[in-house]
């Protein structure tokens, strides 16, 4: 029985319920002299508290999906190795090349826009899109030689969320930017930056990343707003090359489907734990909204553009069949690779571990 099990849950239920139970009937029962009897009742209250707060993290896992199986639990808490068995590659379609290079967005860095987590190696700050005029949040992680090599532009990776999720999650839960800092001081991958945006801005949803009439731009919001602030503030390159998109679950969708009907923008996907069918209703009931914008039609005519989509060998919401099904579709120029591991289910600590091949992978894409 994994954290997801309906019977973990339900045993979970059966011990917090009994452990109250218990010691109701047992806290005027403790035998012997005081201070036996008041340690007595303080390991009642303990199991109590135990119990509870079992429950609780487990109504909350399944909630959010950190967890898939114990395994990833074990590797958050005590620092145990989470073994997913490693990962399988399976690549179709393409042609070679992208070019190198591009030019520099203008912009130096404005500290005092920015709130610093050094924790996370992150900077965060809260703008609004002229374009889009919505309001979100931005984060950025910078590579270690950022400010002393002042004249380097680097490439960036614009990092996409799920939902319900915020922009931080990268940071914390995926622990992005510092594994990058680790790969970049180690040499195993060249410098490049990370951006992650708010996604959920259109009613707590992301509308699937795409600008539906009457509803809020937030297309425009992720291509044009986040991307100019990002040229206004720091050495980025410009050219699609040198900006892949990444995101996780929801935002595995975003990152694709961005990729494939930008690729001005971006010559570079990642979808982590997704699925690419558009299930959006305002979307799905206009043709032309849905030829534009889901990504099995966006296939059909896209340019060279690169795509890896990974995802847990168990994952049900995102299960390998899913990829293979939208990988039959792949046709050149398009190249899209597949990456498997062989256990972990929908949830971050499988994804933090698939990081490290993600990043490598990026490291022979973007230039």
């Amino acid at each position: 029985m994994g954290p997801h099990s309906t019977w973990t849950l339900l045993a979970s239920v059966f011990l917090a319920v009994l452990a109250f139970a218990g010691c109701l009937a047992a806290w005027n029962r403790v035998p012997g002299p005081a201070a036996l009897r008041l340690a007595g009742r303080a390991v009642l209250i303990v199991l109590c508290q135990v119990t509870a707060l079992a429950l609780v993290g487990l109504l909350i896992n399944n909630a959010r999906g950190f967890y898939g199986t114990w395994a990833e639990v074990s590797a958050d808490f005590f620092g145990t190795s989470f073994n997913d068995g490693g990962g399988t590659q399976t690549t179709v379609g393409g042609v070679e090349g992208h070019r190198r290079g591009g030019p520099v967005g203008p912009g130096p860095l404005t500290q005092k826009r920015f709130r610093t987590d050094t924790g996370r190696k992150s900077l965060e700050a809260r703008f609004t899109g002229p374009a889009s005029h919505v309001t979100g949040r931005v984060v950025v992680y910078l590579p270690p030689d950022y400010r002393r090599d002042t004249h380097t532009s680097y490439p960036v990776v614009q990092l996409f969320g799920g939902t319900p999720g915020e922009p931080t999650t990268w940071y914390g839960d995926l622990d992005a930017g510092n594994l990058a800092d680790r790969l970049i001081r180690a040499r195993r991958t060249k410098p490049f930056i990370l951006v992650s945006a708010s996604i959920n801005v259109a009613g707590g949803k992301p509308n699937e990343c795409t600008d539906i009439p009457g509803q809020v731009p937030v297309a425009t919001w992720l291509t044009r707003d986040v991307r100019d602030f990002m040229y206004q503030n720091f050495r980025v390159r410009t050219d699609a090359a040198s900006w892949a998109a990444m995101g996780y679950s929801e935002g595995a969708y975003c990152a694709v489907k961005l990729a494939l009907q930008h690729p001005n923008l971006y010559r570079t996907g990642v979808g982590i734990a997704g699925t690419y069918e558009s299930t959006d209703a305002a979307i799905r009931r206009d043709p032309r909204l849905l030829r534009e914008n889901a990504p099995y039609d966006l296939l059909k005519r896209a340019p060279a553009v690169r795509l890896l989509l990974a995802t847990g060998g168990r994952d049900p919401e995102a299960p390998p069949a899913e990829i293979d099904r939208f990988m039959t579709h792949v046709r050149a120029p398009v190249k899209a690779t597949k990456y498997t591991t062989r256990l972990g289910e929908h949830g971050t600590v499988v994804w933090r571990n698939m990081l490290p091949f993600i990043f490598g992978w990026l490291d022979h894409q973007v230039p």
